[in-house]
């Protein structure tokens, strides 16, 4: 039954499928890879795996507007602007944190290519991400202190949201982890954000910069494969359409989800998720 599944049907369903993990931190590229194995449709190619990450690139650029807005303001250095000195660092810490994923995604594109069409490698690697979604809390917690807390609480770092308490260290670290996340199987999102909080960073702040760090990311690698979509594109418009426009939604709903969520509580609770999806996929992949 789900092997025959109109094209438009399957479309609907890979987008809420990436909408929902390109923020929760259960990794959207594993997701995009397993589904399709597991319900025997055929793999609708990179090409609409790059149009869906879109829809949730439209889905970070609506949420964070305002953070974007601001940035644009103070680059342009319009009077205008909020804080304009906190926004053009948060800026000039984005384009670094972007750095190493940018060279590496240059550099290992075809290694990457590859692991996508492995379904079992990308399953063992989601038992990578729950491993570090465990860890990044468990040193959080082993670093929380009277200073980390007083953020939270809006002291120390207030300012826009706590975002200027973040040091160049912690956000290069923060973007040499993303790097990892090329591979299918690991979660960009949980990767980052943990990576955020287990170099000290509040849940809320690290959060936040992890999801506008994947402005770039996102962007980034569309940019890339832009030139190759028309002749590589497997789907029909119409496919298409429903594809992007569910990622768009169902990408916004996570944000807004996880960004409640991880305020309130850590983000490990998903490897509950992440280990039981892998299990089940390995048995099912053997």
């Amino acid at each position: 039954m789900l092997a025959g599944a109109p094209g438009w049907v399957q479309a609907l369903v890979l987008g809420v499928v990436q909408g929902l993990t390109e923020f929760i931190p259960v990794s959207s590229s594993a997701h995009l890879v397993l589904v399709p194995a597991l319900a025997g449709w055929e793999r609708h190619g990179l090409a609409f795996d790059v149009a869906l990450h879109l829809g949730t690139l439209a889905a970070l650029v609506v949420y964070y507007r305002r953070d974007l807005c601001s940035i644009t303001l103070a680059l342009l250095g319009r009077p205008s602007a909020e804080e304009p000195a906190l926004y053009r660092r948060l800026a000039v810490l984005l384009v670094v944190a972007s750095l190493p994923v940018a060279v590496a995604g240059l550099a290992l594109g075809e290694a990457v290519e590859a692991v996508f069409a492995a379904p079992a490698a990308t399953a063992w690697l989601l038992l990578v991400t729950a491993g570090v979604l465990v860890g990044g809390e468990r040193v959080h917690r082993r670093r929380a202190d009277g200073a980390v807390a007083a953020a939270v609480a809006g002291g120390v770092g207030a300012e826009a949201g706590g975002m200027g308490r973040i040091s160049w260290r912690q956000a290069l670290l923060v973007g040499v982890v993303q790097m990892f996340a090329l591979l299918p199987g690991l979660s960009r999102s949980g990767l980052t954000i943990s990576a955020g909080i287990a170099v000290g960073l509040p849940r809320p702040v690290a959060t936040r910069f992890a999801f506008l760090l994947g402005l770039p990311a996102i962007a980034g690698a569309a940019l890339v494969e832009l030139p190759e979509l028309d002749a590589a594109m497997q789907v029909s418009p119409i496919e298409l359409a429903v594809g992007v426009t569910a990622a768009a939604v169902s990408g916004y709903l996570a944000i807004a989800l996880l960004v409640r969520l991880v305020s309130r509580a850590g983000i490990d609770r998903f490897a509950w998720y992440v280990v039981p999806v892998a299990a089940v996929s390995l048995w099912v992949l053997r």
